[in-house]
């Protein structure tokens, strides 16, 4: 007792001395009041912010807390703790502890101990703060649980570890100063550099470990979240025993120390022995998807069949899950043994066929099913197959590479798990990524795409669930007597899924479509906010189903739609073949629990927000209004393409922004459950329909202008250097790969197009599809029928995605419009000059806006078509509007063009009185120069002639801080609020050239940066000298802003300066002055000096008087 009672001693004395410093009180004063607002603005104020993750998930709320609280006390705990025995010599109370019959041990505890409690005394009060505002918060249930979990799991080992650390450095080192900048530097490390790398082994705050906690299933990677803590802990154990054993306040007997050495190597060995089995079981997870792809990759060759007939049983357990499946099949070539794939996790028991037992072989996840006779091509069997197990998870999405699966899932701060499959004894989510019956052939394999084949099927399927729960799948539930449900789907389908969960049920009919929400049992928070609306809900639903249609001219083919509530670490990713994720299957999207993601799901707050926001917009509107609006906003998540937006950085100044495939997007309902186009060669044929059919935009506007280039624009530098199929195995263009494959799709269309015109060939492959529902089409038959109505030869163009694509390069007139009147009757002749300049044929787009629409649906075919140009070929194109057009819109598809997409407004419109109006059409004409003779232009993309000086050198922490990757492309996003530090390269339409509209960016400075363009002089003479001046953002929006750009003006040894006034000047050429030279080569320096934020280096050009 002894021991502890002078352990006791010493941390209440330490305890003391800490809570009576000013320091750790204005620290905790500012941490309460910090995380006080913020709670009370989260979740309790009218006009706050909110933050629906918090109000949907309560335990997110002592997580973000106690996250919160913990980088502050970790820098904190670092200036208290290195203070070890700095404060007690100070204070002149070592020697009181010094005389008193203390062990090493009991001192050093102690004072550790005393530290400590102070810090977990303040984490209890944080969390009873939460808590407070978790009772007084709108609508939230508190989850009692999650508050000692995450204290446990975050505040713990943190201060153990950090104050363990620091007292042992500051022993080792014996400088304070020297202490406070090494963990510093470590804390800044980890936080903003290798927090998450290494699997996020490093993180030794928590902020990249995965600990959002389900409301449904709880934690789901407890294991790897236990472990990964241990670590530290048991690390920060390591380092407070080391100091125990180097401490030297006493001359004890060197003997009594080894015992705290021994125990020192023994934590820091159970802490190695932990983060070796964090690492390793990311890599095993890593080598065991190799290995089944291998394996897939080895029988992805080997006969198969078709499946005809499913009808699954599934007897819910526990631990695991019995079945046995019935299946009726359908030979594609001669073979005895045939070839399934079943989930590695479930062990077949029998095989059966007739009633008498097939021999089988188990490969991992492939099946060989060896049936004693021969099975001809066209002929049907029938067997059975009982099988048994748990699903094992890290067999889905072998295609997906490892960097994909470990990238981070956050939403703000909070951290959550990616699961793909659910089985515990309350919950079960098996959707046919987990392939949780047999299918035939393999699954993934990147030998073969033979193994992406899918057909339809007919399924039947039983499920026995545990007591108290609901199963769920395709097709009517309908529950027998012994508590089995049944559920038989109307329509052949390539896969289902099956979920079982304490589900509720709410549902309306409307137009013999059953709409249905399945939520966990409690969940239903939404219906006091929708009741006054019930009777309007219906009509909406059949306006946004209309709309969705009309929009792809494709029907929802299925008799219910259902949205099911699935716990938030369901994850999905999108794939090369299809667009459709797991998240949407036939006739249900799987959402996740509450709509946490998504503040739309905050329906209450969101009403009140609505009916807030009209009145300041001096329009009221009811509360009946307001929540249709509600309900709209939920609506708009299943009806756009894209999901959240990207955003990320190479660089100071550097920026990129790009958007997320959006996982509930429901087109997949519209196409990919109703049709399957299938290809041996191209596995992306399915891909390819889905994407033309879309019509999907590339992110032009506002997401362009921030990227400096374009997605469509890098996937057409790439084709340029890659085959298709060398694109498409590239994980690196992963996030390209829609744009390739819609850029492949429209070239490969083009012709047909051009040859009958857009809407006729759309309106062909609408039919065929349609005649196709449910049935399995083969690509390469589609194209040769498409090909007869079009009368062009489709599938020839397929023998270009085997090569890499040559780019052509266009030049562009300007619209010319003549007004000409006749008798009264007033027409528009709208001219422009289109020439390709390249040694390959080409096809480019061109919309004319402001002319050809008479009503929504009767639009003018001529306003948007597509034009092919032969290599060298010049055309003008002449057509007679009605109405003035306003501008023309020139998109150059697969082109060296940048940007490939060009819009030119119409200027003055010339006018004429004659009788003959000009012919319409596209008519071949010699060469026409779009240049002004005598004109000499150099531009920054003329290599030779336009020299940039090297950068500056700066230091080390700068150079980190801002430090610049290299990508694939030259061009790349500037910001003009933040400008890069060095010439950074990127394109706008705004900017001048013939073919590439590029400019080079920097920060401006001192006039120590130079962009200099070389002139070739041709003759002696007097020349009018211009640069080409594109204005930023910050002299558009700023009214305020001034500078000018200085230039130097040089031939032989004479210089000359010569200034722009960026807010006086046009933009366009801007006159720089009048100069005379001699016949060679002027020189033109512009610097960085300038007052504005940055400073452009685009044109030059002389023009001789």
């Amino acid at each position: 007792m002894s021991f502890v009672n002078n352990i006791q001693s010493v941390a209440k004395y330490e305890s003391k001395i800490l809570i009576r410093s000013w320091f750790f009180k204005v620290f905790t004063v500012l941490a309460l009041l910090i995380l006080g607002f913020f709670d009370f603005g989260m979740l309790v104020a009218d006009n706050g912010g909110g933050m629906w993750m918090l109000k949907a998930l309560p335990s997110n709320l002592p997580y973000l807390n106690l996250l919160l609280l913990n980088t502050g006390q970790a820098v904190i705990s670092i200036f208290l703790a290195s203070e070890f025995l700095k404060r007690d010599k100070k204070l002149d109370t070592s020697e009181v502890f010094y005389v008193r019959p203390l062990s090493n041990a009991e001192y050093v505890i102690g004072k550790i101990w005393g530290n400590l409690r102070v810090f977990l005394i303040l984490n209890l009060i944080v969390m009873g703060m939460a808590l407070i505002f978790n009772f007084i918060g709108s609508g939230m249930s508190v989850d009692w649980l999650s508050y000692p979990v995450y204290f446990l799991l975050i505040s713990i080992p943190t201060l153990i570890f950090i104050i363990g650390l620091s007292i042992f450095l500051m022993l080792v080192l014996k400088n304070q100063a020297l202490t406070f900048i090494i963990l510093l530097g470590y804390i800044g490390l980890t936080l903003f550099y290798i927090s998450d790398k290494f699997y996020y082994l490093f993180d030794y705050m928590a902020y990249s470990l995965p600990l959002v906690k389900s409301t449904i299933v709880g934690f789901t990677n407890l294991e790897i979240v236990l472990n990964h803590r241990a670590i530290y802990f048991f690390a920060g154990l390591a380092f407070i025993f080391f100091t125990i054993f180097l401490f030297r306040r006493l001359p004890n007997s060197s003997r009594s120390n080894y015992p705290w050495l021994f125990l020192s190597f023994c934590m820091l060995l159970i802490s190695g022995a932990a983060g070796y089995k964090h690492v390793h079981s990311i890599l095993g997870e890593g080598e065991v998807r190799t290995l089944y792809t291998e394996i897939n990759n080895k029988y992805v060759n080997t006969p198969k069949m078709i499946i005809n007939q499913y009808d699954i049983s599934l007897e819910q357990q526990p631990e695991r899950v019995v079945s046995e499946v019935e299946m009726k099949g359908m030979a594609l070539q001669p073979a005895t043994v045939f070839t399934f794939c079943l989930n590695p996790g479930l062990q077949v028991e029998e095989i059966k066929r007739g009633g008498k037992p097939l021999d089988f072989k188990r490969d991992n996840q492939i099946l060989l099913v060896d049936f004693g006779e021969e099975v001809l091509p066209g002929d049907t069997v029938s067997f059975s197959i009982r099988y048994s197990g748990k699903i094992d998870s890290k067999f889905c999405y072998l295609d997906i590479p490892a960097e994909v699966l470990q990238k981070e899932r956050r939403d703000f701060l909070f951290n959550i798990d990616k699961q793909y499959v659910f089985q515990t004894p309350d919950y079960l989510l098996f959707t046919p990524e987990t392939y949780w019956y047999p299918r035939p052939g393999t699954s993934y394999s990147n030998m073969s795409p033979d193994w992406q084949q899918t057909y339809f099927s007919k399924f039947g399927l039983r499920v026995k669930p545990l007591p108290g729960l609901t199963p769920l799948s395709q097709g009517e539930g309908v529950k027998g007597e012994d508590g089995v449900y049944s559920f038989a789907s109307e329509y052949p389908a390539q896969a289902i899924s099956v979920i079982v969960g304490k589900y509720k049920q709410q549902s309306l009919e409307s137009d013999s479509t059953l709409y249905s929400i399945w939520h966990i049992e409690g969940n239903d928070y939404y219906t006091a906010t929708f009741d006054s609306i019930l009777d309007t809900i219906p009509s909406f639903i059949r306006n946004m189903r209309d709309n969705l249609e009309r929009n792809y001219k494709l029907s929802y083919p299925f008799s219910r739609f259902s949205i099911v509530e699935v716990p938030v670490q369901f994850s999905t990713y999108t794939r090369a073949w299809s667009q459709a994720q797991e998240a949407v299957q036939p006739e249900m999207v799987l959402f996740p629990e509450k709509g946490c993601m998504f503040g739309q799901l905050d329906v209450d707050k969101m009403w009140r927000n609505q009916v807030k926001w009209s009145k300041r917009g001096g329009r009221e509107i009811t509360e009946e209004e307001a929540k249709i609006r509600t309900l709209n906003n939920f609506f708009w998540i299943f009806q756009r393409p894209e999901g959240n937006y990207n955003f990320s950085s190479s660089g100071r100044g550097n920026y990129n922004i790009s958007s997320q495939a959006n996982p509930y997007f429901l087109f997949p309902q519209l196409y990919n459950y109703r049709y399957n186009i299938f290809s041996p060669e191209w596995p992306v044929a399915n891909t390819a329909i889905e994407l033309y059919l879309q019509k999907k935009s590339d992110n032009y506007g506002w997401e362009r202008e921030i990227n400096g280039i374009s997605n469509n624009e890098k996937a057409s530098l790439l084709m340029e250097k890659q085959t298709f199929k060398e694109l498409l195995g590239n994980v690196e263009y992963r996030d390209l790969l829609e744009n390739i494959i819609s850029l492949k799709t429209y070239r490969l269309f083009a012709i047909p197009e051009i040859n009958i015109g857009v809407n006729a060939f759309r309106d062909s492959l609408y039919t065929l599809l349609e005649r196709n529902t449910f049935r399995n089409i083969q690509f390469e038959r589609l194209l040769d029928t498409l090909g007869i109505i079009s009368h062009a030869d489709i599938r020839s163009g397929l023998e270009e995605w085997s090569h890499p694509t040559p780019l052509p390069i266009y030049s562009l007139g300007r619209p010319e419009v003549t007004k000409i009147t006749n008798r009264g009757q007033e027409s528009f002749v709208l001219k422009m000059q289109v020439s390709n300049n390249s040694d390959y044929d080409g096809i480019i787009h061109i919309d004319i806006q402001g002319v050809g629409r008479s009503s929504q649906n009767d639009i003018d075919p001529r306003t948007s078509r597509k034009i092919s140009l032969e290599a060298h070929q010049t055309k003008e194109l002449v057509s007679v509007w009605e109405d003035a057009p306003r501008d023309v819109t020139v998109n150059t598809l697969i082109s060296g063009n940048l940007p490939s997409v060009i819009n030119q407004p119409v200027g003055n419109i010339r006018q004429e009185r004659r009788q003959n109006i000009d012919a319409e059409g596209d008519f071949i004409i010699s060469d026409s120069s779009f240049g002004t003779e005598g004109e000499i232009i150099v531009d920054n993309e003329d290599s030779t002639l336009f020299i940039l000086s090297e950068p500056d050198v700066v230091g080390l922490l700068p150079k980190w801080l801002d430090k610049v990757e290299d990508t694939s492309f030259k061009y790349s996003g500037v910001s003009s609020w933040r400008p890069p530090l060095e010439w950074t390269a990127t394109t706008n339409a705004n900017y001048y050239g013939k073919y590439i509209r590029s400019a080079y960016v920097i920060k401006s400075g001192n006039g120590s940066q130079t962009a200099t363009w070389k002139i070739p002089v041709p003759s002696e003479g007097t020349y009018d000298a211009y640069y080409y001046v594109s204005k930023d953002n910050e002299l558009r929006y700023n009214d305020r802003a001034q500078g000018e750009y200085r230039f130097r003006i040089r031939q032989g040894e004479e210089s000359e300066d010569a200034y722009i006034n960026l807010r006086k000047a046009n933009e366009g050429w801007e006159q720089l002055g009048v100069y005379y030279f001699v016949a060679d080569t002027a020189y033109i320096t512009l610097t960085n000096e300038c007052k504005l934020r940055s400073v452009t280096a685009d044109a030059v050009k002389l023009v001789k008087r």
